[in-house]
């Protein structure tokens, strides 16, 4: 009989370290992770495979189910990319907002609920801090008011998908052994989870975006730059010929005659530096785009994103413009 890890659905093998799955054959028979899943979840050390699931095939395979979905959605980088999913989905789909837990505690769960109403039809909306144990329950027990059986769990990278579904377990006195990461393709195989008599959830690989940031940084760099506390915003006024940098990532100058304010909601860590733009080129070798928005928010696609207050004329530079989106304000 096959044995699979239960940390990311691989079917467990001893013959090729390079492949999803090994073991080593000496701990085989006792052995419930692969070698992968164990460093991860004891070592914290950073994997990425080259193996991502294909989107489409997968969300094809969830409609010709019927069954219903929990889709969660990191509410730091809500993005159309992630919205779009929802179109995709012809099953009842349960929206759920994790990491509630990083924004302001002035961001109230009421204010994101109607931010999502006016983006999509989606009644069904939670908002979750999974490792704060807040609004867990509440998806749980609405599942089970509606009678669900079996439920698809999706989301993209780093969602939270997992630190939820281990919560789930221990909801209901089992063990959290869901391998959980930042990182693409820690889940690698859908993993059927039964969390009572009631209730089965279906664990699925996390989405794998093109646009997001651990896409074009070092991953043991990304890891460090990912927010685990509560965001203090960083509010700057940018004059003419003034510019932020964010790190190493990120350059933003200011065109217009006008003062520009923008609001940071990043790792509170990370360093943010207010200088002049002329004759400085620091970072002007990266990719270069050009953003003319009012009263929006700049996504910096898995990291966080800044408000834009007011009109703003802005040339910016980043190691690859896809990590860059705009979307309407949501604080």
């Amino acid at each position: 009989m096959n044995k699979v890890c239960i940390g990311c659905g691989s079917k467990l093998q001893t013959l090729d370290k390079n492949k999803e799955g090994y073991i080593n054959p000496k701990v085989y028979e006792k052995a419930t992770l692969c070698e992968r899943c164990f460093k991860i979840k004891y070592y914290g050390e950073a994997y990425v495979t080259d193996n991502p699931k294909d989107k489409t095939s997968l969300i094809k395979m969830i409609n010709d189910s019927k069954k219903s979905v929990v889709y969660l959605v990191d509410t730091l980088t809500i993005s159309k990319e992630t919205l779009s999913v929802i179109d995709s989905l012809s099953n009842k789909v349960y929206l759920v907002l994790t990491k509630k837990d990083l924004l302001p505690k002035s961001v109230k769960n009421s204010k994101l609920k109607e931010y999502i109403s006016n983006l999509t039809l989606i009644k069904d909306v939670f908002v979750i801090s999974a490792l704060k144990n807040n609004g867990v329950t509440e998806v749980y027990n609405e599942l089970i008011k509606n009678n669900e059986k079996s439920v698809y769990v999706i989301g993209y990278t780093s969602s939270g998908k997992s630190t939820f579904i281990n919560k789930l377990l221990m909801l209901n006195g089992k063990s959290g052994n869901i391998t959980t990461s930042s990182l693409p393709n820690t889940t690698l195989e859908c993993i059927n989870i039964k969390l009572n008599d009631k209730l089965t959830l279906i664990d699925t690989p996390g989405f794998v975006s093109e646009n997001s940031s651990y896409n074009f940084i070092d991953v043991d760099i990304y890891k460090k730059l990912l927010p685990k506390s509560v965001i203090k915003p960083k509010v700057y006024t940018i004059k003419k010929d003034f510019m932020i940098i964010l790190g190493d990532i990120l350059r933003i100058e200011n065109n217009s005659n006008e003062d520009v304010n923008l609001v940071f909601y990043f790792k509170n860590e990370i360093k943010l530096n207010k200088m002049r733009s002329i004759r400085n080129e620091l970072l002007k070798d990266k990719d270069k785009l050009d953003v003319k928005v009012s009263d929006k928010d700049i996504v910096l696609e898995g990291l966080g994103y800044i408000k834009v207050v007011g009109y703003a004329n802005l040339t910016m530079y980043t190691l690859n413009k896809k990590m860059i989106s705009v979307r309407n304000k949501m604080i």
